[in-house]
C-alpha cells in the first residue's frame, strides 16, 4: 500500500477541497497536542494532521510545521511544492467540475488517447490532482 502524504499550509482550506470538493471521507485528524479523532468529525481548524479517504485509497495532509517537526530536512514556514500528480483513478471529474473554481482547473476534462477521461486540477497548496475514469476501449 502506498499512502502520498501532502505538505499543506491551511489544514481546514485543504480538507474542504479535499472532502467538499472531491467528495473524500475525513477518517482521522491530529491536533498539535497529539490528541486525535477517529470519528472524522475533529476540528478541522485544530488538526495538523488528517486522513481523508475515496473508494479505499487514502491520502494524508500534513501541516508544514508539523511536517517539519517529524522530518527535518523540512522547514516549518516551507511552502508546498508540486513536482507531479497525485492520480485518482475511476473518479469522474465531469461529475464534479462544477464544484472547482476556474483558477483550480488545470485541464479537463478530456478524453485522453489511452481511454481516460481526465481532470486535472490544483488544490488550495498547488498539488496537482488528476481525477481519472475509462471510457471506451483502451488502445490496443
Amino acid at each position: 500500500m502506498i499512502i502520498p502524504n501532502l505538505m499543506v499550509t491551511d489544514m481546514a482550506e485543504s480538507l474542504a477541497f479535499y472532502c467538499d470538493k472531491l467528495g473524500m471521507t475525513l477518517k482521522m485528524t491530529v491536533n498539535a497536542d497529539k490528541s486525535f479523532d477517529m470519528s472524522g468529525d475533529g476540528d478541522t481548524k485544530l488538526a495538523v494532521f488528517a486522513i481523508v479517504e475515496w473508494n479505499g485509497a487514502e491520502l494524508m495532509l500534513q501541516t508544514n510545521a508539523s511536517l517539519a517537526g517529524d522530518v527535518n530536512v523540512f522547514q516549518p514556514d516551507q511552502k508546498p511544492s508540486a513536482s507531479g500528480t497525485v492520480y485518482f483513478r475511476g473518479m469522474d471529474g465531469r461529475l464534479i467540475v462544477d464544484r472547482f473554481e476556474k483558477s483550480e482547473v488545470i485541464k479537463g476534462p478530456d478524453l485522453a488517447w489511452y481511454g481516460m477521461v481526465e481532470l486535472y486540477v490544483r488544490d488550495p497548496d498547488g498539488h496537482v490532482i488528476c481525477l481519472a475514469c475509462p471510457e471506451g476501449a483502451p488502445p490496443a
